[in-house]
């Protein structure tokens, strides 16, 4: 009898698992914008920061780079250095406008009158998220905190555009925030 019920259960089992579909996704990932969340400091002021929340599909599962990915093309000065793109738009007239934004370099003694300015990145680079190099589809969701507020415009609406990039370089489609207010307290 405890032959039969064992026989039973594996062949149950293999039944149960040979009717599993391995899904399929293409191999250049794939993002859905989710939504955004304001943050807010414990006296309920805004902390000037957000979260940007999507979701991802990548068909071999090579998402992500590792903190020894500094070699081309993931060098520091290579193009895909970041693996996630994230472009900072504005609201110019009702029109979302790319815009770079830029910092200004602090003169560092009385001679130096140059006042320089720098370009802001909102580009990252996020973890593998997979450890095996053997190609397997996944999915999942990824939250991206970022600075909203912009100390040189503090009343602006803007949205920011992402893109993300596997391990063989592989870019994902574009996707868009709705309109950010990068002080919400004031558009309340």
């Amino acid at each position: 009898m405890k032959k039969r019920t064992l026989i039973t259960l594996c062949s149950l089992m293999l039944v149960v698992c040979a009717c599993q579909k391995q899904v399929e996704y293409p191999i250049e990932p794939k993002i859905t914008y989710e939504g955004f969340t304001y943050l807010m400091n414990p006296d309920s002021t805004f902390s000037g920061e957000g979260i940007i929340s999507f979701s991802y599909t990548d068909g071999d599962g090579d998402l992500g780079l590792d903190e020894s990915d500094t070699l081309p093309p993931f060098g520091f000065h290579d193009t895909y250095y970041y693996n996630m793109v994230v472009d900072y738009l504005k609201s110019e007239n009702g029109v979302f406008v790319k815009t770079p934004l830029l910092s200004p370099h602090v003169p560092t003694s009385p001679d130096d009158t140059l006042v320089l300015y720098d370009t802001v990145t909102f580009n990252a680079r996020f973890k593998r998220l997979r450890d095996s190099e053997e190609p397997k589809a996944i999915s999942g969701s990824m939250d991206y905190k970022l600075t909203v507020q912009n100390p040189f415009s503090p009343n602006d609406t803007v949205k920011f555009e992402i893109r993300i990039l596997d391990r063989a370089l592989h870019e994902s489609n574009v996707i868009q925030t709705d309109p950010i207010f990068t002080n919400p307290i004031l558009n309340k």
